[in-house]
């Protein structure tokens, strides 16, 4: 039925479906499709170095204590979430210069990749290769690939 109602939209002249990510003021973007609330920037724009997991979590909790973008329930997002906004036209730039996988709205000069919330177990913990859409895990207290985080909280 939702699929009915798309097509007949679009075939509407001047009925263009709407932007899937939209950037706010305050330094958030906002997933439509899937309800989500993005930092536009990672953790790397504002401490300028990686960090491990551990460190990463006391990040989210800093910035939950400032109420980042007027919020304080951010968190590490899940490992399928970030494969979830990963673009392959890849026009975001990292720190470094390589291309990575986010949409155009979201900040370049951040982290290549972004530690999750997601466990493998004690001691380890996954992240994300925003180059080619890599998952990986590594020890929870080395930051030794200059990880970084992207926060996320649902927006709805």
């Amino acid at each position: 039925m939702l699929s009915l109602l798309l097509a007949a939209m679009l075939a509407v002249p001047g009925w263009a479906e709407p932007a899937r990510f939209m950037a706010d003021s305050n330094g958030t973007v906002l997933d439509t499709r899937t309800g989500l609330m993005w930092q536009k920037t990672d953790s790397y724009h504002d401490v300028k170095k990686g960090m491990n997991w551990y460190e990463a979590l006391e990040y989210v909790d800093s910035k939950n204590a400032q109420k980042f973008g007027g919020y304080d329930d951010w968190r590490l997002p899940t490992l399928n979430e970030l494969q979830e906004i990963w673009d392959p036209q890849r026009s975001v730039a990292s720190k470094d210069g390589e291309p990575i996988g986010l949409p155009q709205v979201f900040a370049s000069g951040g982290s290549y990749y972004l530690w999750t919330g997601t466990e493998r177990n004690l001691n380890n913990a996954w992240y994300f290769g925003l180059g080619q859409r890599e998952d990986y895990w590594n020890l929870k207290d080395l930051g030794d690939l200059d990880q970084g985080v992207k926060m996320v909280r649902k927006a709805r």
